[in-house]
């Protein structure tokens, strides 16, 4: 069974290395390694060309986000398995035969999830996550000293894009990543949620274990990051959610507001409202010409 990773980067010259150092001691083959230049302005063509001969390059020549990048290396890709990888990680060699050996036990799956740790190796980043009434997203464990309290494979709402296994099959049937949440933020999201409506399951795989670096493009809980992550929540909902979870969501949204007044994220918040509502008949189109299910497991 062919595995493809697929690592979409941008301006990762001095993290891509590593990264793909760790892919390509991975115990298992047959295995396609792409990466996508996600409109570098450094070197990052020229690391990949000049250190790892052996690795598919794909220049998309400008930022196509997240879901663009790696819809390009989807598309190039041909495993029967396709895993998306964020460049600023580092996996284990038995990564993907831990992948593969569980794919056995769950003929129901659709996508798969690592763990991810810190880079101290010991501290939890996600285990699985979570989605609320009014889809803000929650990493299972976070900050939690990893002590093996979330060692069993379970179900959950979604995984992180970090490191996505997707089933083939999954992408025949409901398509790819949704690019109308450029830059980035809610495409595996909305990815999972997709699957779960076509009748595959998403689980969390702890065997699969990656390090990873954080994002290097937007600092955490800056008000950039919290008006893209906040405005793609919003859009999440309006495409996705039926009009009972939108009643729901609306409730649990007012609660969560008047327990939450950090200025900056109420202006980015604000922010984000606004741009749904100019957006808005761009997003109804694409709630009303979703892919078509092909068919379910």
């Amino acid at each position: 069974m062919l595995i493809s990773v697929i690592i979409c980067s941008l301006n990762g010259e001095k993290v891509l290395p590593a990264c793909l150092r760790s892919v390509i001691k991975s115990d298992y083959s047959p295995l396609e390694v792409i990466v996508v230049d996600n409109g570098s302005t450094d070197r990052t063509s020229s690391v990949v060309k000049e250190q790892f001969p052996q690795v598919t390059l794909l220049r998309a020549g400008r930022n196509l986000g997240f879901a663009g990048g790696n819809n390009l290396g989807i598309r190039k890709a041909q495993g029967d398995i396709i895993v998306l990888l964020n460049d600023d990680t580092e996996v284990a060699p038995d990564w993907l035969s831990v992948a593969r050996r569980s794919i056995e036990s769950l003929p129901d799956w659709g996508i798969l999830g690592a763990k991810l740790l810190y880079p101290d190796k010991t501290t939890i980043q996600h285990a699985g996550g979570t989605i609320k009434p009014n889809a803000l997203t929650q990493h299972i464990g976070n900050g939690e000293v990893d002590t093996g309290q979330y060692d069993t494979i379970k179900r959950c709402d979604y995984v992180t894009g970090a490191a996505f296994f997707i089933r083939r099959e999954v992408v025949d049937t409901i398509g790819l990543l949704d690019e109308g949440y450029f830059p980035i933020y809610f495409e595996e999201v909305d990815y999972c949620f997709r699957a779960r409506a076509a009748g595959y399951e998403v689980y969390y795989v702890p065997g699969i274990k990656v390090l990873h670096y954080e994002s290097r493009t937007t600092k955490k809980l800056s008000r950039g990051f919290l008006y893209k992550y906040h405005r793609n929540r919003l859009r999440f909902i309006i495409k996705n959610f039926t009009f009972r979870q939108m009643i729901r969501g609306a409730k649990f949204e007012l609660k969560w507001l008047w327990r939450n007044h950090d200025t900056d994220l109420l202006i980015s918040l604000s922010l984000a409202y606004l741009t749904n509502l100019l957006r808005l008949p761009l997003t109804l189109i694409a709630r009303w010409t979703k892919p078509p299910i092909a068919h379910s497991p």
